[in-house]
């Protein structure tokens, strides 16, 4: 059956413009339609008509991104009204189409950030960052994966004592992050997803005053040592070192930076 809904996931990917029913897919593997839909849901989690919109609606969000008329796109890809679009694109991207656009108009870059007379906030992550999140830190992903893969699990595992992840607020708009993840008993915590390089301006003052921070909460979690994973020889490596981390050891083209905290 697994094969079958590979098989399936292809040829919904090679028609997303064409007219499809469960019959079709179903049908098209060799099944019946009651049969292959309890399938599909067991091993991915959607019914196969949720999977036809959600890849539909990503497919379109890449023309979009391109520049391509909105309306024209809804209808290609099988929406017929612009409001019915609308919704389902809130709904699997977490955003409007016109925002999609908008943010992929916008030129995104360090050095941006002026810091004369700003007033910087370090703070845990809530649910009200995922906006400055998407358009600040997380760029490439959806606000609903922001959401759904970042801010939640984060809030979650500060609830729970397993790690914490710190935003900076400049001005009232979140413009860096610091997850940390306390994954074992021991008191180790790790920096993960930061390949953050020095940039001589704002942006390495503002990781200073995170990483300060994260020292304090680390505390608090009964953490007394932060490692930092980075490639070997890489500038993010260079950059966690200038704040104080040092070599701890190497493996696989990674090196563990160390701080005591």
């Amino acid at each position: 059956m697994e094969q079958a809904i590979i098989k399936a996931c292809k040829f919904i990917d090679e028609h997303l413009k064409d007219e499809l029913s469960l019959d079709d897919i179903a049908g098209f593997v060799g099944y019946s339609s009651y049969h292959f839909s309890r399938k599909f849901k067991e091993v991915t989690g959607k019914t196969v008509m949720e999977y036809v919109r959600e890849k539909r609606i990503f497919k379109a969000a890449d023309e979009i991104k391109q520049g391509a008329n909105i309306c024209e796109t809804a209808m290609k890809y099988g929406f017929d009204t612009h409001a019915g679009f609308t919704r389902a694109f809130l709904e699997i991207y977490g955003c409007t189409p016109i925002q999609c656009a908008q943010h992929a108009q916008k030129k995104y870059g360090k050095g941006m950030i002026k810091m004369e007379k700003a007033k910087i906030v370090i703070r845990p992550v809530c649910k009200d960052d995922v906006q400055d999140l998407w358009e600040n830190v997380y760029t490439a992903m959806t606000p609903r994966q922001i959401t759904e893969e970042k801010v939640l699990p984060a809030i979650e595992r500060l609830k729970k004592g397993e790690g914490i992840e710190l935003v900076a607020q400049v001005d009232g708009r979140v413009v860096m992050s610091l997850p940390m993840i306390k994954p074992f008993w021991i008191p180790l915590g790790v920096l993960f997803d930061n390949n953050y390089t020095l940039t001589g301006g704002a942006e390495d003052e503002i990781m200073g005053k995170l990483l300060e921070e994260m020292k304090k909460q680390c505390r608090m979690l009964n953490v007394s040592t932060l490692i930092s994973p980075q490639p070997e020889n890489s500038e993010s490596a260079k950059a966690f070192m200038y704040f104080g981390f040092a070599e701890a050891w190497k493996s696989g083209g990674w090196v563990y930076l160390a701080m005591s905290v």
